[in-house]
């Protein structure tokens, strides 16, 4: 066992290792043949530190049960309309869909919003008056899951857009903190859904680090290097412009596709199945990377929809120790994807999103430059609630599945207690309970109404919580974690 963990240290942590062992030894006359409790008992803290600092997934805590509504006055018809456009907002926010608000409990829960509502206030924005309701997160989450409607945590992950617009001949990237149109768009749709949305700073960092016409020919290298700075889960981009629909023909030959994509860096024309097994040869090879994501390797699937081949659920199976039989389906769900093609009109915002290897393209259209990124907003955080949020079957075993996870640096009782807090405010966690506790290891049996992947999946949106992983960065086996506070 020992010999395992001290695999797993990286080598600075070994380095570390081999001198303080060598102090011990000096100060404290240490037998090696005696001392083997005391090296394992000396590693694993090691093994723990090091493994839990590598880099964590950016995520955001959001206020899920609560919305602002404007209004013209503080009148009685005003509260009781505002109210219940309030409770609409943050049943969206909490499941991840607007669909949900069709749902006949919902509706009969519509009928009377004050039973949920915890307090509400008029406040004041920009010479605007807005209704501010909060509710009770804990009943709403029981009318949810008793209807058997999907629930998302207040965890979410960040999402980086870099958003080149043209404007007759100009381009330019949307910055932090630009008045205009678009900006308000991506605030009010990042409120309105609960998805934590950042704008580049555009300052000189960013500008030496990516230029417009990377954005606008969204070259994955390019905008992954210059997004490490912000450290978001998803990173987008786009660009938007005028373009009628019949401005460029979708089917064309692969020469025509390559002095397209040279002439004005439309990559979602760049690239077609034939292009894979026949070369150009020659001086018209198509560049190219070893990430695949240049002219050359990029990707525009000719179906409605474009995914990679890395499959993020398989991946946290693989991770947690559940395969596919141990899930209570038979069949294996097919992971969401953002429709590649949505509306119609002459303006069109040409999209790539970015998550580690993973990739899709698509094209969002619209009769205004505003309502294609409207469309495109609602599109997406569609797309990240189908990921995140977690639906049970009401009428199914209620019990869940349970699984021990063991957490490490529990050092002290508020640790604990904020630990098991933690779990417990988790919407996948049923309860969470202390079962066993170690110097400042502590076992919790944590009992879920999802699946061991879905946990799995919450966890990895937070950096409180950090699985230990050994030096190629894979979780060592069993729900072994590290608290971070």
């Amino acid at each position: 066992m020992c010999l395992s963990l001290l695999k797993a240290m990286p080598t600075t942590a070994i380095t570390e290792f081999r001198n303080l062992l060598m102090f011990t030894r000096i100060k404290n006359d240490l037998k090696p043949a005696r001392s083997v409790a005391s090296l394992c008992a000396f590693i694993f803290p090691l093994v723990l530190v090091a493994a839990s600092t590598g880099s964590a997934t950016a995520s955001t805590v959001v206020k899920t049960n609560a919305a602002k509504v404007p209004v013209d006055d503080q009148s009685a018809q005003s509260r009781r309309a505002a109210l219940r456009q309030a409770m609409e907002q943050v049943l969206v926010k909490m499941s991840g869909t607007e669909s949900v608000l069709s749902h006949p409990a919902v509706r009969s829960a519509l009928q009377s919003p004050a039973r949920y509502l915890s307090a509400y206030q008029f406040d004041y924005e920009d010479g605007q008056q807005y209704y501010a309701g909060e509710f009770s997160r804990k009943v709403l989450v029981e009318l949810l899951r008793e209807a058997s409607l999907p629930v998302w945590g207040q965890r979410r992950p960040d999402t980086l857009i870099w958003l080149a617009n043209q404007e007759n001949r100009d381009k330019w990237i949307l910055r932090e903190g630009q008045p205009g149109e678009l900006t308000a768009v991506i605030q009010k749709a990042s409120q309105k859904y609960g998805v934590p949305v950042t704008l580049p700073l555009m300052d000189l960092t960013d500008n030496s680090a990516i230029s417009v016409y990377d954005v606008w020919g969204q070259f994955g290298s390019v905008l992954n290097q210059a997004s490490e700075r912000y450290r978001p889960e998803f990173i987008i981009g786009a660009r938007l412009h005028h373009k009628p629909e019949d401005a460029a023909p979708e089917f064309l030959s692969t020469e025509e596709k390559l002095e397209k994509a040279l002439s004005d860096s439309n990559l979602a024309f760049a690239y077609s199945d034939e292009k894979s097994t026949t070369s150009t040869g020659g001086d018209n090879e198509a560049p190219h990377n070893d990430n695949g994501q240049q002219l050359g390797q990029s990707r525009a699937l000719e179906d409605t929809r474009f995914t990679s081949d890395t499959n993020l659920a398989e991946t946290l199976q693989s991770e947690s120790g559940v395969s596919e039989s141990d899930t209570p389906t038979s069949e294996t769900a097919p992971e969401p994807t953002i429709p590649a093609r949505s509306g119609s009109g002459e303006y069109a915002l040409e999209w790539t999103l970015l998550e580690g290897a993973d990739s899709q393209f698509g094209v969002v259209r619209a009769e205004s430059a505003e309502l294609a990124l409207t469309q495109f907003m609602q599109l997406y955080s569609q797309y990240l609630g189908e990921r995140f949020a977690v639906s049970v079957d009401a009428d199914a075993d209620t019990t869940g599945e349970v699984v021990s996870i063991s957490v490490a640096n529990l050092d002290g009782l508020e640790k604990y207690v904020h630990a098991q807090r933690f779990l417990n405010d988790m919407s996948i966690v049923k309860q969470a309970m202390l079962s066993e506790q170690r110097g400042s290891v502590a076992t919790f049996e944590v009992r879920l109404v999802g699946t061991v992947s879905d946990f799995v999946s919450a966890l990895s949106l937070d950096s409180q919580l950090q699985p230990v992983r050994d030096t190629f960065g894979r979780p060592l086996e069993g729900h072994n974690f590290y608290w971070n506070e």
